[in-house]
């Protein structure tokens, strides 16, 4: 199965919340349900105190807590690009999915009273384009990878904080020296 991921630059992100932004023009998402959100990492002491801006979203992860948790299968990995989809016709609304994610991507949307995520705008990647949070990035922070290699970068050089990658294997990668993963018009279909 082929897999897209992410590489997200720490250097680059100034924690602007632009991703966010487009994302939730993106996708239409309510208040209060973001896809894709920035963390702040505060670290250090008075006088050295330092930030880091961390964007975050679904990981894609190889082994998805939220597929196995599922009692109607309504999650799904697809099998061109490796996505984690949940199908809002078979969501049930139960939560276990939240519950099981260790990185706290699915989201509960009282309005419809299921759960969504991150798309990795797979509507956009089909018609070749990028999504919608790398497009807008403006320290270009956020990077998709066409054909992730999970068992090498998976997790690799992520922030304090974020959850053991050997729990389910992200599709996301962090850098720290300002390296960019995916050059300007780079294919976006899987390789």
């Amino acid at each position: 199965m082929a897999q897209i991921g992410w590489a997200i630059d720490l250097e680059r992100c100034t924690g602007c919340q632009t991703c966010t932004i487009a994302c939730k023009s993106e996708n239409n998402t309510p208040m209060g349900t973001n896809y894709r959100d920035v963390a702040f990492v505060d670290s250090g002491g008075y006088p050295l105190l330092q930030r880091l801006f961390v964007t975050m979203s679904c990981n894609h992860c190889e082994n998805p807590a939220c597929l196995a948790s599922c009692p109607v299968d309504a999650i799904t990995k697809e099998s061109t690009y490796g996505i984690v989809l949940i199908d809002q016709d078979k969501c049930i609304g139960c939560k276990y999915c939240v519950f099981a994610c260790p990185y706290g991507a699915p989201r509960y949307n009282g309005s419809t009273q299921k759960v969504e995520k991150c798309t990795f705008c797979i509507h956009r990647i089909e018609q070749g384009l990028f999504p919608a949070c790398e497009t807008s990035c403006i320290g270009r922070a956020i990077r998709h990878v066409v054909s992730f290699d999970t068992a090498a970068d998976s997790g690799r050089d992520a922030p304090t904080g974020f959850a053991d990658a050997g729990l389910t294997h992200p599709s996301t990668r962090f850098l720290h020296d300002g390296s960019e993963a995916v050059q300007p018009g780079d294919p976006v279909a899987a390789t």
